[in-house]
């Protein structure tokens, strides 16, 4: 949240580790090993906020009751709901909590350390068609035709992410003295480019948001670093790479999972569209034409039944119905 929401200021880092440490105390008390701090660089002078990711799964309890535990146990008595965000003043100072899924504890904590590391490690993930977050390392599906897309699970295990991108994951491990130890650790990644950063304007957007993203860009200008790895056009190309360095993935079975739906979905709208039905009820169009689909279709149990019934069924036999139909609901 960058620590302005309650506009409190900046603590220094003498001051955020005495209120880490009281909320620790707490937190290990209540939730155990469900929970992660994210880490920073040494030298970090202050601070706008803490972070703190939580895993309710792990407690037994669910989020509204972690919050709450929370809010009593902290004695907090300012706070807001902000999307998936739980912000709070304790010790006059912002405290933002992120409630995960078990699984993503680790990888929203490696992801969040370390400033906006894991923004440029993902910029670096994008050339391959690839996405790293909070969820891990995954692959960006997308079909050939429409806006459908979906990422598919690689790895949530950051020690193989680095390997992948060839940066020494023990020096991570170990942690960055300040953010240029951070910066020459990005960069040392034999796929690093400088293309996706120079001359770019939706990382300068960015970048008057996020003080270390302009720092990182005034740091590749200083040093004049002119690092160019070029990048297949075609991201597919990557792919046997990507599938032979996660076997555990199963991408390839992922893929094919995916090229069968996509099969399925163009069998379907075949034989069943906006279009189609208008060729047989012209007197339909706009918003009526979408209710009157949007009835067809509840006429089955569920959206499986419905695609079973298209697919199965002759294209004759489904103009008749689509015609039937039709006449049984101006009838009533």
């Amino acid at each position: 949240m960058g620590g302005k929401l309650f506009n409190l200021g900046r603590l220094s880092q003498t001051r955020y580790l005495d209120i880490e440490k009281e909320v620790r105390a707490y937190l290990s008390k209540t939730l155990g090993e469900a929970y992660r701090i994210p880490r920073y660089y040494a030298s970090k002078a202050d601070f706008g906020d803490m972070d703190i990711i939580v895993a309710p799964d792990l407690t037994g309890k669910d989020r509204e009751e972690v919050r709450q535990s929370i809010i009593q146990g902290l004695g907090i008595t300012q706070y807001k709901f902000v999307g998936n965000i739980f912000s709070t003043v304790y010790q006059n100072f912002q405290v933002d909590f992120f409630c995960v899924e078990a699984e993503y504890l680790e990888s929203t904590y490696n992801y969040l350390s370390f400033n906006d590391l894991g923004n440029l490690i993902g910029r670096i993930c994008k050339r391959f068609n690839l996405k790293y977050g909070e969820h891990g390392l995954m692959y960006v599906y997308r079909r050939e035709e429409g806006n459908y897309n979906i990422d598919l699970p690689i790895t949530t295990d950051f020690s193989q992410i680095c390997h992948f991108l060839g940066l020494d994951y023990a020096v991570w491990e170990k942690g960055f003295d300040n953010l240029e130890n951070l910066f020459a650790w990005v960069i040392s990644s034999p796929y690093f480019s400088v293309e996706p950063y120079l001359n770019a304007k939706p990382i300068e957007k960015r970048a008057r948001h996020r003080p270390t993203i302009e720092r990182f860009l005034e740091y590749l200008k200083q040093h004049r670093i002119q690092k160019r790895y070029v990048f297949e056009e075609d991201k597919e190309a990557y792919l046997p790479t990507i599938i032979g360095a996660f076997p555990e993935a199963k991408l390839a079975e992922q893929l094919e999972a995916e090229n069968a739906k996509e099969s399925r979905s163009i069998a379907i709208q075949a034989k069943f569209n906006g279009k189609h039905v208008m060729s047989l009820l012209p007197e339909l169009h706009g918003r009526d034409l979408g209710l009157f689909i949007l009835e067809f279709k509840q006429q089955f149990q569920d959206t499986h039944a419905f695609e079973e019934y298209i697919i199965n069924t002759p294209q004759a036999s489904i103009d008749e119905h689509i015609l039937r139909f039709h006449a049984e609901t101006q009838a009533k």
